[in-house]
């Protein structure tokens, strides 16, 4: 990747409906060079997918959590038949694993409290591999789906 390739890449996070001829203009290429590009960017896997963003609230989750996850033991195993359980759970939007006190991050949405406690005892507290889990509720979402920024 060079640095047209991440202008390209900045101009798509913006926008990924903009018209080809668009983002050519503003990265300083032809249509056809950077229709190349971007098509290179999809085919190697750097643009993992293209998709419409849509606020939970409007799909009937008006709640967000976080949930901080720790098992009984830090074992690969153990982490990775959790989160291929609990990634195809409706309610699970993103997960992550973490390092500190907690060994994974859930972000789950609800449609409200007594659903998310159905959630924890149907999914959390069936699980002999959790020890405990801890339970953020988002009141506001500040910062969401910001591009992500060239390093260096």
């Amino acid at each position: 990747m060079d640095a047209l390739d991440k202008k390209i890449l900045e101009q798509l996070q913006i926008d990924a409906k903009a018209s080809m001829g668009s983002i050519a203009e503003k990265v300083g290429l032809s249509e056809p060079a950077c229709y190349r590009r971007v098509r290179q960017l999809r085919a190697s896997g750097v643009i993992e997918k293209e998709m419409a963003i849509v606020k939970p609230k409007t799909m009937g989750w008006p709640l967000s959590m976080l949930v901080m996850v720790t098992f009984e033991r830090d074992h690969n195993t153990i982490i990775n038949s959790f989160l291929a359980r609990v990634n195809k759970e409706p309610e699970v939007l993103d997960s992550w694993c973490v390092t500190g006190d907690h060994d994974v991050v859930l972000q789950v949405l609800s449609t409200d409290m007594e659903a998310f406690d159905d959630f924890t005892n149907r999914v959390l507290h069936k699980d002999d591999s959790v020890k405990y889990f801890r339970t953020l509720v988002v009141l506001k979402h500040s910062k969401a789906n910001s591009p992500i920024p060239p390093a260096g």
